[in-house]
């Protein structure tokens, strides 16, 4: 069993400060504050005001939005490694999104004031941050894009890999993807943009062509190319 990762390695494995040398990581790491959130506690809601960002050490958080309609809308799941928040690093905007813990976290939050001190001193990470962002504005519009045109199908797929991607753990081999976080139908077809009875349906007719299954309450991805091709159709 690998050794679990330190603080500075979950840090230093973030895109959002890939690059970064390891005297700077380190100095990086003392500037960051604890934050403990126990399951079903909010680290903050839409529209609240940006303080800074939080690193993701250890549990797992939903991201959802409220739609003009008033009906909240899931839209992923995150867990270590990744980062919660950084355009509060650079602008004063509220909050996009909501983030609640779904399993006890450890997170470690970088106050916009620390940041911008430790930037001014590494100027290279501002230009960084401009790639990051505008690689994070082409996938959501990506996203944007294929919620639109693709049918329900290839919405679930992508959402399966995803969190495959996110939480997934390789069995025999790698052959299967076993997700190792309990999602309940309600949760993914939230985040698929669909009815609970056609996400239902849909991974029923999965599980019968063999394409996923489940082992005790976990999903687990049995042919990810069958996934693959619905969730990037050819055109």
């Amino acid at each position: 069993m690998a050794a679990p990762k330190t603080d500075i390695e979950i840090l230093g494995n973030s895109p959002l400060f890939d690059g970064i040398g390891d005297e700077e990581m380190e100095r990086l790491s003392e500037l960051l504050r604890d934050v403990k959130l126990k399951p079903g506690s909010p680290l903050f809601m839409q529209d609240d005001a940006p303080d800074g960002c939080y690193a993701i050490f250890e549990g797992t958080v939903t991201v959802s939005v409220v739609t003009q309609t008033g009906e909240e809308s899931l839209l992923a799941v995150l867990g270590e490694g990744d980062m919660i928040g950084e355009m509060g690093l650079i602008d004063d905007q509220p909050r996009s999104a909501s983030i609640v813990a779904l399993k006890p976290c450890r997170l470690g939050f970088l106050s916009r004031a620390e940041f911008q001190r430790f930037a001014d001193q590494h100027p290279s990470i501002y230009r960084h941050m401009l790639r990051l962002l505008s690689a994070r504005l082409r996938d959501t519009n990506a996203s944007f894009t294929s919620q639109q045109t693709l049918p329900l199908s290839g919405r679930l797929a992508g959402v399966l890999l995803r969190l495959a991607k996110g939480f997934g753990e390789p069995l025999d081999g790698g052959d299967r993807i076993l997700i190792r976080q309990v999602f309940t139908q309600d949760v993914l077809a939230r985040m698929a943009g669909g009815a609970r009875e056609n996400v239902s349906r849909q991974i029923n007719k999965w599980r019968k062509d063999g394409t996923l299954s489940k082992i005790s309450r976990y999903y687990c991805i049995e042919n990810e190319e069958v996934l693959e091709d619905e969730a990037n159709p050819p055109g």
